[in-house]
């Protein structure tokens, strides 16, 4: 959806349910297809000795950059600068209206990773899927739900939905390059398929879920409090 209707939508509470229920669907059925064609599939392309070789090292540095304590320091410390110290810095007040919109966006973006964190964990305990790296063939149909264990919380990826929230707030302060935002995400989510701790269709429903918490933040955070960003 263009950022540009985010404000439409969430000022809309049917269109806004209507447009969740799309997206969620879509994405159920995307990921439903992928455990049954790709899932399998591409683990055991990425578990070939040369690709392996070629493609691990880089994948697990690149992971690390969906680390959901990258992005909660990063809307701490704009927040920090926008809230307290720019306001202090006179050659910066005639930029008031920018600095009062980037200290809303950060309060955002930290409830968006709150809320979508605790939507991907509820995921995970109640599925239960086993991650790809414990069965010797990469089987995708290996469940034991309501399980702490990190093992089985592969369904859904947690470091996608991280990414995925960043790249929609991204979106939302700088709509020109959303869809450098969403390509960059795409490809440091594929890293969580290549280094075995995924599965594809974990980073799709992961990708949903860090978009569609992010609009349940964004409107709660429009309705409840004074920091909306719409």
């Amino acid at each position: 959806m263009p950022v540009q209707q985010f404000g439409v939508l969430l000022k809309s509470p049917q269109l806004l349910k209507r447009h969740l229920i799309k997206v969620n669907l879509i994405a159920l059925g995307l990921a439903f297809l992928s455990m049954v064609f790709l899932d399998q599939q591409l683990s055991v392309y990425f578990a070939i000795e040369d690709v392996r070789a070629f493609a691990w090292q880089t994948a697990r540095t690149a992971t690390d950059l969906a680390l959901s304590e990258i992005y909660f320091g990063a809307a701490l410390l704009i927040w920090i600068f926008t809230a307290w110290i720019a306001p202090r810095m006179e050659g910066l007040k005639k930029y008031s209206a920018k600095l009062d919109f980037y200290r809303r966006w950060s309060l955002n973006l930290f409830a968006a990773l709150i809320v979508s964190g605790i939507m991907t964990h509820l995921i995970k305990f109640t599925v239960g899927r086993q991650r790809p790296h414990k069965s010797p063939d990469f089987d995708p149909f290996v469940f034991d739900p309501m399980t702490t264990h990190w093992h089985w919380h592969s369904f859904s990826s947690g470091h996608t939905q991280v990414i995925f929230t960043v790249a929609t707030m991204m979106g939302v302060a700088f709509p020109r390059f959303r869809w450098v935002w969403l390509f960059v995400a795409g490809l440091i989510c594929s890293t969580r398929i290549i280094i075995h701790d995924h599965f594809l269709s974990d980073t799709i429903y992961g990708a949903c879920v860090g978009y569609m918490g992010t609009l349940l933040t964004l409107k709660l955070m429009m309705k409840k409090t004074k920091n909306g960003l719409y």
